[in-house]
């Protein structure tokens, strides 16, 4: 019994000692810059930055739950994991250590995409596709450029200077979109506030519930503008065949236009909501049985058309 419990306890110092030798991590791994990396880390930090050789190098300390690093070329692919025993069901909720903390050196032209559960992620100057997915973290990210994803739950993203086509979804956290260089960009929202300053953008969608909408977006040709109960904001340009729609519950819609406007507007308020119209001297018609009411009129030419609806909210029309 005794040689037992001594092969057990050997075996034990064994597996700690391994377990001690991935806490620090400095590798590097050739790769093709045209590849696609994906980086899975369970919680942490994990900053991304430009390498400019043909190659990742992979430095910093591993999670202290962390039972194996994966660092490997599969076919045209490159997989990096911290595995750790929330993969088999162990909840790291419960633990209070830091998690990971990475410097990832990759070529600027890869195509990356991040997978985490309770992390923070930074990215700057990368030009070949960028896909971030976390349950609960932060995201900050400047300089990309092709396809951008940035997905939290209750984190906050913070992006300045994106180029290509962008999504961003949150659930709890705020959305802050600084010079955007995109012609086409997508915001969804639950309880967080989305701010955006571009003067590209000419195809828009963003959605919220409760928080407020904050946007300033190019010449727009179509656009799409959700809230229920959150306040909305828009400042663009018409192009002269925009498509324009925009609904609310009780939240305000409030919209700036920017430049020369021809089209037609389509305005609606259904339960005692207000119309505010600064663009002409038409006046919303009350309905004669009812709370609700309605402005329809044209500018210029009328090719573009807007239309708005609100329930009980107030939509305001107005030049920036």
């Amino acid at each position: 019994m005794k040689k037992i419990l001594t092969i057990v306890g050997l075996s034990l110092l064994m597996f700690g000692s391994a377990i001690a030798a991935q806490e620090k991590v400095d590798e590097t791994l050739a790769v093709s810059p045209a590849a696609r990396v994906s980086i899975d880390n369970m919680r942490g930090k994990v900053e991304l930055i430009v390498n400019d050789k043909d190659e990742i190098r992979v430095v910093g300390k591993l999670d202290e739950k962390a039972e194996d690093f994966v660092f490997e070329q599969r076919g045209t692919g490159v997989h990096i994991n911290v595995k750790v025993p929330e993969q088999r069901g162990f909840n790291l909720s419960s633990d209070d250590s830091e998690g990971s903390d990475l410097k990832i050196y990759l070529p600027s032209s890869m195509d990356i995409s991040v997978n985490g559960v309770s992390m923070d992620v930074s990215a700057n100057d990368f030009d070949g596709g960028l896909e971030i997915r976390l349950v609960s973290g932060d995201i900050e990210v400047s300089s990309i450029k092709n396809r951008v994803l940035l997905k939290t739950v209750s984190g906050d993203i913070d992006a300045e200077e994106l180029e290509g086509e962008v999504r961003f979804e949150t659930v709890s956290g705020d959305i802050m979109d600084i010079n955007n260089g995109s012609e086409s960009a997508t915001y969804q929202s639950v309880s967080g506030d989305i701010t955006s300053q571009s003067d590209s953008v000419t195809e828009l969608t963003v959605q919220s519930v409760s928080g407020d909408i904050d946007v300033k977006a190019g010449v727009l040709r179509k656009g799409k503008v959700t809230t229920v109960s959150g306040d909305a904001i828009l400042t663009a340009g018409l192009h002269s065949t925009a498509r324009i729609e925009s609904s609310s519950v009780s939240g305000d819609l409030t919209f700036k236009w920017m430049g020369d406007i021809h089209s037609s507007f389509n305005i609606k308020s259904n339960a005692g909501g207000e119309i505010t119209n600064r663009l002409t001297d038409d006046k919303a018609n009350e309905a004669e049985w009812g709370p609700s009411s309605r402005l329809e009129f044209s500018v210029g030419d009328a090719s573009a058309d807007v239309s708005a609806t609100t329930v009980s909210g107030e939509i305001t029309l107005d030049k920036n």
